[in-house]
């Protein structure tokens, strides 16, 4: 039996990476649809979104059945657990990359704008975050962990420097309204896939240590 439910484990794991896979494909397409700025890409994170969707319904399906079969000790319970967070988590990051796209396309008469230079270093950011989020999963990595944790702030930053700048050119009448509000649409998007990815590593650093880091102080993370 218990080798059953080691096997069971491990085809959870690796729909896990699955999705994350997945969910990566989906940000990447979405970066390169900010990118170009080509509606057409539009069907495709459409597609990958519905498919993630898909997978993340099959896994929280199947966690739960493991849960109910076997009532796994302490730490496979912890790893169940957090799986079921983790692609929770992984298929709202689609979700948001679905509603860029949506921006976008709301947006179309006034495309291609000049995106504000926070922008761009924001899709840099949260790839750079979704990736090593992922990769603290995957490999039980704490100090990768810590790392993406500690990187929310700079998206957060970003978020607000371009939410202040354009609400107040927008009171002014230096911007086109519509223009600065998609600016503030996708900057917000950007932020809460951050903030996503962000959870992945909480998520995967208390799988690590057994501890919820939102517990601890930054001094107890970075040591």
């Amino acid at each position: 039996m218990d080798r059953v439910f080691d096997q069971e484990l491990n085809e959870l794991k690796e729909k896990v990476a699955r999705l994350m896979t997945l969910v990566g494909q989906t940000f990447n397409l979405t970066a390169e649809l900010l990118k170009r700025q080509d509606l057409s890409l539009g069907a495709a994170i459409a597609e990958l979104e519905q498919k993630s969707d898909e997978l993340e319904t099959d896994l929280q399906k199947r966690a739960s059945v493991l849960m109910a079969r076997h009532q796994p000790v302490a730490r496979d319970l912890r790893l169940l657990l957090v799986s079921m967070n983790v692609a929770h988590e992984l298929e709202r990051i689609a979700d948001q990359c679905l509603n860029i796209s949506q921006r976008l396309e709301e947006s179309r008469a006034w495309l291609p704008v000049a995106w504000p230079p926070e922008i761009e270093e924001m899709v840099s950011r949260t790839g750079d975050m979704l990736s090593s989020a992922n990769r603290a999963y995957l490999e039980h990595n704490e100090e990768l962990a810590s790392q993406t944790i500690g990187q929310d702030i700079f998206l957060d930053d970003l978020k607000s420097t371009i939410t202040n700048r354009y609400f107040d050119s927008i009171n002014k009448r230096a911007t086109d309204p519509a223009r600065a509000v998609l600016f503030i649409l996708v900057s917000r998007h950007l932020e809460k896939i951050g903030d996503l990815a962000k959870n992945i590593a909480e998520e995967s650093y208390y799988l690590i240590r057994g501890e919820f880091i939102k517990h601890l102080r930054l001094t107890d993370i970075y040591h």
